[in-house]
């Protein structure tokens, strides 16, 4: 719903020229307040939302009413023309006054406030001629000389627009105690179709800007978020999204894992560890989001009975909280969309509108998300050991080898084979086979640290890719790691069966600075270490 008014005639002589100004002004305040000083519309929604060319519309909407009103002023021998319209707040406005008396009160009034009280059960009130004991004109500060007084509910066709409290006031007031005729009512009557129609299509046309702006920032959010592919890109692309919509100090991501759920993106300032720690679900405003499936609170102000999450006190310092639930359709609630802003009343209707759509695809992308890392996964990880396959081999050991190359710097491989593997699968079968593998994998997993690689690249053949570590280093961690299987408990119904595995060890730039004759010198080391007896590590250079 929009609502739509005027302010006192002198106020408005500027209030174009003073936007004009502010619009350009990079430190002005924020549209919230450009509206509320500026427009002559009590809008619901975001004041962000109305385009330039919207307030021309206004000014022009505030030119006709004033032109008809000041019609009626001169053809009655009115001495005020006021046009009152209801307010949010239950209380009467004037937004249109014109007259000559010096005696005016332009405070917002009761709808029951003197003569307009008789207005409750009735549309129209005329006194003529107006007596001096006869209820307060409350646009005057005292009872003024007046000859008689008129008064009309305005409103349009639209069914209930005076019960939603959505209506204006017309009063008139004259010197003359001649009787309101009806001529001059049909003047009235008149005056008051044609301001209503300029009004109505006033309202449509910034209704209609507003609209088109509304999409069109939910099309540009949309956009954005189709182009994510990965989790991290979805959380930046549905903040920046939530951004262009409202204003707010936090805008965080939570995914619900059974009774609990895990930050997993926030901007914001959170208390350390918040970020990935489990929070539970019951006795929050996030768990009853989730349990009854719909966006809470229904007024976006914060409520004192429940925090937002359960033992994380930052958002219950914030005066507006909106929890909305991630969900497609008829499937569970994933996780949920945490907006919140130390400031009241920051998140209005249509925003929650546009949040609401938002939310449903950041839904659907952080699934699609899923997968997609998932098949990322699936591309580049052994499947039986669960460590890096031959595919990311390659890539790391590029990367790695660039990077060596760039700064300058040293680096390591190691590829290493289980001794004898096709007698262990002929005595025992391949499923312990199988065991052997994962359980070398593991143990040559645990032994590389961050920014190093363990991969299976074979049946029985691993690698391991150590950066900034030259020849010696490189060496010790062959020597760790065949020491670690040697000693390894290995049973096949209950017997001990001994494994062992054979090291091939070559390094960048100190025997080479090629990668592909890198990666033959530690397959020929390796071949070394089998001729030698098996269960050795063997550098190239030493051959």
């Amino acid at each position: 719903m929009i609502r739509l008014f005027f302010t006192e005639s002198h106020v408005m002589e500027n209030w174009f020229e003073k936007l004009v100004k502010r619009r350009k002004d990079p430190d002005a305040s924020s549209a919230e307040a450009l509206a509320t000083e500026l427009l002559p519309f009590s809008f619901e929604h975001d004041s962000d939302l109305i385009s330039a060319d919207s307030f021309y519309v206004v000014r022009q909407c505030r030119d006709s009413v004033e032109g008809q009103l000041k019609i009626l002023q001169t053809v009655l021998g009115a001495t005020s023309v006021v046009l009152y319209w209801s307010e949010l707040t239950g209380k009467l406005v004037p937004f249109v006054v014109l007259s000559s008396s010096t005696a005016l009160d332009l405070s917002a009034v009761s709808p029951a406030a003197g003569i307009l009280g008789a207005l409750k059960n009735r549309d129209e009130v005329s006194l003529a001629p107006y007596r001096t004991n006869s209820p307060a004109i409350p646009y005057y500060r005292s009872n003024v000389s007046a000859g008689s007084f008129f008064a009309r509910v305005v409103s349009s066709s639209e069914s209930g627009q005076r019960q939603d409290g959505n209506y204006g006031v017309l009063c008139i007031d004259r010197p003359s105690q001649l009787s309101w005729s009806q001529t001059d009512r049909n003047l009235i009557t008149l005056a008051i179709a044609q301001l209503t129609n300029v009004l109505l299509q006033s309202r449509d046309l910034l209704f209609a800007d507003v609209e088109r702006r509304s999409l069109q920032l939910v099309f540009n959010s949309l956009q954005a978020l189709n182009s994510a592919l990965d989790l991290d890109s979805v959380y930046c692309a549905a903040t920046q999204a939530l951004q262009s919509i409202v204003e707010a100090d936090y805008f965080a991501v939570s995914l619900i894992n059974g009774e609990e759920h895990q930050l997993c993106y926030s901007t914001g300032d959170l208390p350390d560890g918040a970020l990935h720690e489990p929070f539970f679900l019951e006795d929050s405003l996030v768990g009853q989001v989730v349990k009854y499936r719909r966006i809470l609170p229904e007024s976006s102000a914060r409520p004192a009975a429940a925090p937002v999450i359960n033992g994380l006190k930052i958002f219950d310092t914030c005066q507006s909280v909106l929890v909305v639930p991630l969900l497609h359709e008829e499937d569970s609630v994933t996780g949920v969309l945490i907006i919140a802003s130390h400031k009241r009343k920051k998140i209005s209707r249509s925003c929650r509108e546009m949040i609401s759509v938002i939310a449903s695809q950041v839904a659907v992308k952080i699934e699609l998300a899923r997968s997609h890392d998932q098949i990322q996964r699936m591309a580049i990880t052994d499947p039986l050991t669960g460590i890096a396959n031959r595919r990311a081999f390659q890539r790391a050991f590029l990367a790695m080898y660039e990077r060596a190359r760039r700064r300058p710097g040293p680096f390591s491989l190691i590829i290493c084979d289980i001794d004898l593997f096709k007698r262990i699968n002929d005595t025992y079968g391949h499923p312990f086979g199988d065991q052997v593998i994962k359980q070398i994998a593991g143990l040559l997993d645990d032994v590389v640290r961050t920014g190093d690689l363990a991969a299976r690249i074979g049946g029985e053949e691993f690698t391991v890719l150590l950066e900034d570590t030259g020849l010696a280093g490189a060496y010790d961690v062959a020597e760790r790691l065949r020491k670690k299987v040697e000693s390894a408990a290995l049973y096949f119904e209950g017997k001990a069966v001994p494994v062992t595995i054979s090291l091939g060890v070559a390094a960048f730039p100190q025997d080479t600075d090629s990668h592909e004759t890198l990666f033959n010198y530690a397959d020929q080391a390796l071949y070394r270490a089998k001729e030698e007896g098996r269960n050795r590590s063997v550098c190239w250079s030493k051959i």
